[in-house]
């Protein structure tokens, strides 16, 4: 029921607010301690608070930010969909197509085709969305082939032995652990999706919820440089320990006393806002 104006101010308020605050914080830690991540100059900075960087081809201020692009690129391509108006049936229309442009895009060896489909990202978010339509409505032969594809897909992509998910020359884990974790994760979803969840009625699961994002922004930089100052110093399961505990209570403090009434007051500055491309009036 959401109107593409709705859906714009739902993600830029989601992402941006947090992001922008991510950078501040891990630009200090970068900035001024002696962290591992060197001095990067101002044009990635400038670049990164865009959340363009990837397309502009400038590095991530963190590696984590990295999931940044391929989340940002899916909404800009649903975007399209709400603007013609949702509905089960081109939502699983989308969800096709995405998986052939997905399945293409590598062998096509077109750049721009292959940034925006997001091969290795595509197959969880079109099993997100086949997930839902299952919690939505019911479950359906289609949607199950569609998850099935996707599962697939992501396993595909997952072990690819180059230009996949993962760098083997750099990180070798056994390749069945990522087969089982990966399908955990698919398992988990269609759970929630079946309904099988619904009992859990636990108020705090909505604030740990709410904590992810910013606990997922923050973690690198921050627990990195705490590593590389105390890990020749302080007991690993000790220093682990602390870093985590530290971070979690940071990023609730963060999402309570600043993400939330920044992105509080840009949903009510762009819920005012003109979107139309009429001119403003002139001035007298």
């Amino acid at each position: 029921g959401r109107t593409p104006r709705d859906f714009f101010i739902s993600r830029v308020t989601r992402l941006y607010p947090m992001y922008w605050i991510a950078i501040v914080v891990s630009a200090c830690v970068i900035y001024l301690t002696n962290s591992p991540f060197g001095h990067p100059n101002p044009r990635l900075l400038f670049a990164n608070f865009t959340m363009l960087q990837t397309p502009l081809g400038v590095d991530n201020l963190d590696s984590v930010y990295w999931t940044l692009w391929p989340e940002l690129c899916f909404y800009l391509t649903f975007a399209v969909v709400v603007w013609k108006g949702l509905s089960y049936q081109r939502v699983v229309i989308f969800c096709g197509l995405w998986t052939v442009a997905a399945v293409l895009a590598p062998g096509a060896q077109i750049p721009l085709l292959t940034l925006i489909v997001n091969p290795t990202s595509a197959p969880y978010f079109i099993a997100g969305m086949a997930f839902y339509l299952m919690h939505r409505y019911r479950p359906t032969p289609l949607l199950w082939g569609i998850v099935a594809m996707s599962w697939l897909l992501a396993l595909h992509f997952l072990l690819a032995p180059g230009g996949g998910r993962n760098n083997w020359d750099t990180w070798a884990p056994w390749r069945g652990w990522l087969i089982v974790v990966t399908t955990v994760f698919f398992l988990l979803i269609a759970a929630i999706a079946l309904g099988w969840t619904r009992w859990i009625r636990w108020r705090g699961l909505t604030v740990a919820g709410t904590m992810t994002f910013p606990l997922y922004l923050l973690h690198d930089t921050i627990g990195m440089t705490i590593a590389h100052y105390y890990g020749d110093r302080v007991a690993p399961w000790a220093l682990v320990g602390v870093t985590v505990s530290a971070l979690i209570v940071l990023a609730y403090l963060v999402h309570r006393f600043v993400e939330r009434p920044i992105a509080q007051a840009m949903r009510r500055w762009l819920n005012t806002a003109a979107f139309g491309l009429q001119p403003p009036t002139p001035r007298r």
